[in-house]
């Protein structure tokens, strides 16, 4: 055997490692995902565990739960503003904060809408007293019919950020319709 065949040059190892790095880089990126769609779909699915665990307690416990919404001002200079919400419930006349459902911000970049019988919601800042978007009453039934929707804000404008839309309805049914249009078409195998 001659000295020319006893293996890999160290430049040859260099190269290929190189190579499968660069193929690595290319597949993280295509497959990695849409971060802004990732979170969007995050934040629906807690939308949706906390608006169903609120409304069972409603009527679980016979109480008269709230939805309230505001926009936060951006914490510092490169930050957005966000939305938060915090459920609360009645007592004592008043409405309260729920101690097992922190308030909840969504992430930046993203924005939360009502439409509350055909009737665009808009967050005042002036106002004094909030009223509440949504209610969840002990009979089960729900204070209107309202679409919410989580998607990219202004802002953060992303073509790729799938809408996340929810439809509630007077006798307090939440509808998740993205998930229920994608199980749907898992179901039928499309």
């Amino acid at each position: 055997m001659s000295p020319r065949q006893q293996g890999f040059t160290l430049i040859e190892i260099i190269v290929v490692v190189f190579i499968i790095g660069l193929a690595v880089g290319v597949i993280s990126i295509a497959v990695g995902g849409n971060a802004a769609a990732d979170n969007a779909r995050k934040e629906a699915e807690e939308f949706m565990l906390q608006a169903s665990y609120v409304s069972e307690q409603a009527v679980l416990k016979g109480e008269t739960y709230g939805l309230f919404v505001e926009l936060r001002p951006a914490q510092d200079i490169d930050g957005q503003e966000q939305w938060c919400y915090t459920w609360r419930r009645v007592r004592d006349r008043q409405w309260q904060d729920l101690p097992e459902l922190a308030p909840h911000c969504i992430a930046e970049g993203l924005a939360i809408e009502f439409t509350i019988d055909e009737e665009l919601w808009e967050y005042d800042p002036e106002l004094e007293y909030q009223d509440p978007v949504i209610g969840f009453f002990p009979s089960g039934d729900a204070s209107g019919e309202v679409e919410i929707e989580i998607f990219a804000s202004q802002t953060n404008m992303d073509d790729d950020v799938e809408t996340q839309k929810f439809e509630l309805n007077l006798m307090g049914e939440l509808h998740w319709i993205n998930e229920e249009e994608r199980l749907e078409a898992e179901r039928k195998g499309l």
